[in-house]
């Protein structure tokens, strides 16, 4: 009896667990998207030259796209999120029979002890344990879906932001090309110099192409993983906007995700396990084998140990990683006022007719150049809050 006694105590943890973990996945939903580095469904200014172009081509709009769309479409259709589901619908089902077994048992009146009581409470507890993984397995892969769609989602930005600065290098080579070809005519340029500016010309055209390719890439990444055709073309909405974040204790924070993270998880039902083989053991198998079950409690116990301290390492490696990140958005915004100021003087001289236009359109160029660099840095700033919250998602 003293041993159900002690079964009885691991039910209670266990229980416990089932209902941590219910709450962590509430918290896991509510908390997906609620990151310093936000998004906004209504871009600043006209669409992307590159969205407009496409669309110019079919005369007609194309269909939005948010993330959180992307999100849902890429959990229809990924495999691994219905197989988790309906492994935990298989998991609860076991978890009920095993239940249901432990009021099977009878008491022998000749011996007093309840018959098929040890099977019965070892089924349940690790019936119990298997329940607990597979929810806990179910919000680890939505976690990952996640940030593989918000990745593959701001990938296209990217790929988009590529072509525009490859569309524009290539006008400036177009023209440097048209001024070297004036001058060779005039014989005030080598024909070795005109050679060089119609090949730069031509290699910025190479280049376009190939970027225009890597975008055709992302889109069908993203077509793929949402299930839809490909070729398929969405005005992305929901462009990342940097926001300073609130101030973090990293230390604080770490061990806040210690209960949450999977990985550790996995390792404390690890030493449940083990426990369960110990007190459940069978002495049928020898003394030997008891030690070796004894000592696999503590190689679970050390081992958990370890996961802990890798686990906070690395959050603290990201955290620095994040901050560094921070500190490059300030000096792009910086240099964005300079490159703006010496836009407006370029305008000044262009129109008092002191520079020519190709000089007016590196300012220009600069300036969309930074904008692009923050907006790709936002990106990532986001995807580093995201992991920061949430490290087990990558």
């Amino acid at each position: 009896m003293k041993q159900k006694a002690a079964a009885t105590l691991l039910v209670l943890s266990l229980s416990a667990g089932l209902v941590s973990t219910v709450q962590a996945d509430s918290a896991s939903g509510s908390t997906a998207t609620s990151t310093a580095t936000s998004t906004a469904s209504n871009t600043s200014g006209a669409s992307s030259a590159v969205t407009s172009k496409t669309a110019s081509t079919t005369g007609q709009a194309l269909p939005t796209l948010t993330l959180k769309q992307a999100v849902e479409w890429a959990q229809t259709n990924n495999y691994n999120t219905r197989s988790t589901e309906r492994d935990v619908e298989r998991r609860r089902i076991e978890f009920k029979n095993a239940e249901k077994d432990l009021g099977n048992a009878y008491l022998d009146l000749i011996e007093g002890e309840y018959v098929g009581d040890e099977a019965s409470w070892r089924n349940y507890n690790s019936s119990t344990l298997s329940y607990l993984a597979s929810k806990k397995q179910a919000l680890y892969a939505k976690d990952q879906l996640y940030f593989n769609a918000m990745k593959t989602y701001q990938s296209v930005f990217v790929a988009e932001n590529q072509v525009k600065n490859d569309l524009e290098a290539l006008e400036i080579a177009q023209a440097e090309e048209k001024i070297a070809l004036a001058k060779f005519a005039r014989g005030k340029l080598s024909e070795y110099a005109k050679n060089e500016s119609v090949q730069a010309r031509s290699q910025a055209q190479q280049t376009v192409e190939q970027s225009k390719t890597a975008l055709q890439k992302a889109r069908d990444a993203l077509n793929f993983l949402m299930g839809q055709p490909n070729g398929s073309v969405y005005e992305l909405v929901d462009r990342p906007i940097y926001k300073e974040p609130e101030k973090l204790d990293i230390e604080v924070h770490i061990q806040q995700l210690m209960d949450m993270n999977p990985n550790l998880w996995k390792l404390e039902d690890n030493i449940k396990t083990s426990e369960l083989n110990v007190r459940y053991f069978d002495f049928n198998s020898g003394a030997g084998a008891y030690d070796l079950a004894k000592l696999d409690v503590d190689t679970a116990k050390e081992e958990l140990d370890k996961g802990q301290k890798d686990f906070a390492e690395s959050l603290r490696n990201l955290y620095a990683t994040f901050k560094d990140n921070q500190k490059k958005y300030v000096q792009l915004e910086e240099s964005l006022i300079t490159a703006k100021e010496g836009l407006e003087l370029s305008r000044k001289k262009w129109a008092r007719g002191l520079i020519i236009e190709l000089e007016l359109k590196n300012s220009q160029l600069k300036v969309e150049q930074i904008e692009r660099q923050m907006e790709e840095l936002a990106i990532e700033l986001n995807q580093n809050e995201y992991t920061l919250n949430k490290p087990w998602s990558t």
